[in-house]
């Protein structure tokens, strides 16, 4: 782990600002109370972005731009069962398009590339959350690369930002010592307005409240994310990816 912190300290332009000048490979994961994300960077330009929950998918995008139909969507995801995990995320949805002639890298490019401003977009509204950026041995392969410059990228979100844009995602505001918290179920809302600091909770440091899962609490990445399972995630979330 290279970097970590709070969003609402350190804003996500800032960060993105500062990997690509000093022309960072590696991935940016971000997480908040009702989304978690990856940006991929090569050389300190954006080469993929994967935001699962929010994100409208590239092939719900082809279909709404009127460059597939559905059918031929809906063959191509059938497809997909025939293929193994390591055969997916060798060959993404994107290129599998392209072998079989039905649209060319050109559309492909042109669609995510607006996909990947649109996501930009998205991250520029976040206020609350974590960022940990890493440089793992292997990075995803991109069979499309977008080579996105983070400035035009940032620029682009705050100007449709200034035009009054809103973004799909709701504006949920919760503070960062309450997420994953193993006491949620027993706090009230005068337990927070007591005992809730700015960077600490006073109520769940008592001894009273104290249990076996406590000693969660003392590693941030833990209340998060499961280690095992995300880092699969981080290989095969690609931008391109059905």
């Amino acid at each position: 782990m290279l970097l970590e912190g709070q969003i609402r300290r350190f804003n996500l332009a800032g960060i993105l600002q500062y990997l690509a000048q000093v022309g960072c490979t590696g991935v940016l994961e971000v997480r908040d109370f009702e989304e978690y994300g990856f940006i991929y960077l090569v050389k300190g330009r954006v080469e993929g972005i994967s935001l699962p929950i929010t994100d409208e998918k590239l092939g719900s995008r082809l279909v709404r731009a009127g460059c597939l139909s559905e059918q031929q969507l809906a063959e191509a995801l059938m497809e997909d069962a025939g293929l193994s995990h390591d055969q997916r995320r060798a060959k993404p949805l994107g290129q599998r398009l392209i072998e079989r002639g039905v649209t060319d890298e050109a559309t492909i490019r042109g669609i995510m590339a607006k996909q990947t401003m649109d996501q930009v977009f998205e991250l520029a509204h976040w206020r609350h959350g974590v960022f940990l950026y890493d440089e793992p041995e292997i990075m995803p392969h991109f069979q499309v690369a977008i080579e996105g410059n983070v400035q035009e990228l940032l620029l682009d979100a705050y100007r449709r930002i200034d035009e009054g844009e809103r973004a799909r995602k709701a504006a949920t505001v919760v503070e960062e010592v309450c997420y994953a918290c193993p006491l949620t179920g027993e706090c009230t809302d005068k337990i927070r307005a007591r005992y809730l600091k700015r960077d600490v909770c006073l109520w769940r440091e008592m001894g009273a409240v104290l249990d076996d899962s406590y000693e969660r609490l003392k590693d941030a990445r833990q209340l998060y994310r499961s280690r095992e399972d995300d880092e699969g995630k981080i290989l095969d979330a690609s931008l391109d990816a059905d």
